[in-house]
């Protein structure tokens, strides 16, 4: 499905739950079309589930004589072979072995709630990165659940938070469990959370990353076992879905899924978007020309229009800038026509040591992460403005999100420092960035990385951190079971192999390739970018294509903008007329001002507004 509504209540609370729920119902329907597909009504507890965007999802799995209940959503597996589309053999299991095995026994990207009866409890599991989102708010004798903050927030009126929506304005992402709204948070990751009369009685975490034996897989048993895993991996989508596409562009993670799956015996088709002219374009269509795969390419759109601006929002509750998921939509949209599940190649950088360069030269040791620099140079490294915030509400990006990695990898500090990084970055980014995208794409169709598999993302993090290095694990594993796909070049001209003394020719663009990277990032340093630009538009930034719109002027009115309710007026103007010019530093930041914008008007105009 693509989105739920859940309210447990305590027998005193019925008639106000029964308003909330009903109030909810509006909402999903007034402000993003939605219909339920099912519900489900108790003494203790209404539900509601809706379908995806192509109608695909099973609805809420409901026992009428003992008023068992179930709904997932995402693309579960379990690990007897079945997944979604199966909820009521997994309803079956969970009345059979309980909450704590049942966890044991899921992978994939989901949250899954059931209704037990026998207890009246809802118990809710997450997924173990919390990739696939969901939200909660309480009241006194009531909780609902949803995987939309927008729905949550829409139930009553709600106070905005001043540092969900600052991390969200100066880097595009939420962190932590917050939310635009006080009252609305998110769900955390490998967790049951249990619900009884109205309120949140426990909450067990199922999975944690100091559970692995870090540095015990190396050489070729990590090859060994990461190859075992993806083709594990691939058989039981394919089993599940009869027409998955995949991604293929021109680097490592997207070629290791493609070796899986034509290795696994999977009917799948192979798809690339770019301009024709692109790297990643030309090496996805020779690729999958030589080892004989359908290839779909798909060009950008061109010129940005304020309507795929809104219809982006539907999927995003406005937590993603609206501009950039037009884009990814648009491509979506289109493949959805011909194929039922769209596989990425997202979480393998995990298994090529990613960001392990700030570890240097002590990547392995056992001391404790250096947040701060952590924060500088990775979380908090983009171009932004603080000052439209008032100085005693301003947040120091950096101070702020290194503590959010303390937080985050507290008790991990005697781990190799290589686990705390893949940590940090898996609770941080791929939890709440990643899985925000993912989960917007859930809403129109069904989307996942075999690499966020448990089985396969364990094996990642087990592998030594020399095989991991340089990415030697991924062009281990692909020389030795796939050597064709592992010698075609990669998108900065090597190929996908161990480099030897014999091969060592291959790798020249190596160099270059750093070369061109270090330039790229001066250039952005000095402000000399112009941000994101639609093809066929001369170039011209999609910032000002849309301010050429009048609904977007008249959105972007500072005196009458729903953000003076955290900003200043004053600073705000001069930032919005700045970005009238041609040349401005914070395209990404005034994307975002736009999305965030957005989305209190359309609750604004939906009679639920932000109080005092």
């Amino acid at each position: 499905m693509g989105d739920f509504l859940v309210i447990v209540f305590s027998k005193d609370s019925r008639h106000e739950a029964d308003r909330l729920f009903r109030a909810g119902l509006e909402v999903a329907h007034s402000i993003k079309g939605q219909v339920p597909s099912q519900t489900v009504e108790t003494e203790w507890v209404y539900a509601a589930s809706f379908p995806r965007l192509n109608g695909s999802g099973t609805p809420i799995v409901f026992d009428p004589e003992k008023k068992n209940w179930l709904l997932a959503i995402g693309t579960w597996f379990h690990t007897d072979g079945y997944g979604a589309g199966s909820e009521a053999r997994l309803l079956s299991r969970y009345l059979q072995v309980g909450s704590d095995q049942l966890a044991q026994e899921l992978e994939g990207f989901f949250i899954i709630v059931v209704g037990d009866a026998r207890v009246r409890e809802a118990i809710a599991f997450t997924d173990i990165v919390g990739s696939c989102h969901g939200f909660l708010r309480s009241w006194k004798h009531m909780t609902a659940l949803s995987s939309s903050s927008l729905l949550l927030a829409g139930l009553e009126d709600f106070s905005l938070d001043p540092s969900g929506c600052q991390e969200f304005l100066y880097t595009g992402i939420l962190y932590e469990d917050r939310t635009f709204y006080r009252e609305v948070r998110k769900l955390g990751p490998a967790t049951i959370f249990r619900f009884e009369e109205g309120t949140l009685r426990a909450e067990q975490h199922y999975w944690q990353i100091a559970d692995i034996t870090p540095e015990s897989l190396d050489g070729q048993s990590a090859a060994e076992r990461l190859w075992a895993m993806l083709i594990d991996a691939a058989h039981k989508i394919g089993k599940i879905f009869a027409d998955p596409v995949c991604d293929l562009t021109g680097g490592y993670d997207s070629r290791a899924l493609v070796a899986a799956f034509q290795t696994a015996g999977v009917h799948f088709s192979t798809t690339v978007s770019g301009l024709p002219e692109g790297r990643d374009v030309i090496l996805s269509q020779s690729l999958a020309k030589m080892i004989g795969l359908p290839n779909i390419h798909l060009e950008p759109q061109g010129q940005t229009k304020f309507d795929q601006v809104k219809n982006a929002f539907l999927l995003t509750d406005g937590e993603y800038d609206l501009i950039e998921y037009a884009r990814i939509f648009e491509i979506h949209r289109i493949l959805s026509q011909s194929f039922n599940i769209s596989i990425n190649g997202s979480f393998g950088e995990v298994a090529r040591g990613y960001w392990w360069e700030l570890l240097f030269p002590h990547a392995g040791a056992h001391r404790p992460l250096d947040s701060e620099k952590l924060a500088r140079l990775r979380y908090g490294a983009q171009a932004y403005m603080d000052s439209i915030f008032s100085p005693e509400m301003r947040l120091n990006l950096v101070s702020h999100l290194a503590g959010v990695i303390e937080r985050t990898n507290a008790g991990l500090a005697k781990l190799p420092n290589t686990l705390q990084m893949d940590h940090a970055y898996l609770m941080m980014r791929m939890q709440r960035w990643q899985g925000r995208i993912a989960s917007s794409t859930n809403r129109l169709w069904p989307c996942l990385s075999p690499f966020l598999f448990r089985t396969v993302l364990e094996t990642m993090l087990r592998s030594s951190t020399r095989i991991r290095r340089r990415g030697l694990l991924i062009r281990r594993m692909l020389n030795e079971f796939q050597p064709q796909i592992a010698k075609f070049p990669l998108e900065h001209g090597y190929p996908a192999i161990p480099v030897t003394w014999r091969n060592f020719h291959r790798f020249w663009p190596v160099p270059v390739y750093f070369g061109e990277k270090i330039l790229s990032k001066l250039v952005r340093v000095a402000g000399r970018s112009r941000g994101p630009t639609a093809p066929g538009s001369g170039d011209l930034p999609a910032r000002l294509q849309l301010w050429s719109e009048e609904e977007v002027r008249a959105l972007l009115h500072p005196e009458a903008m729903k953000l003076t309710h955290l900003v200043d007026p004053t600073t705000l103007g001069d930032f919005l007329r700045h970005s009238t010019e041609d040349h401005f530093r914070f395209n990404g930041q005034w994307s975002r001002v736009l999305s965030l914008e957005y989305t209190l008007n359309v609750l604004d105009r939906a009679k639920i507004r932000p109080i005092a």
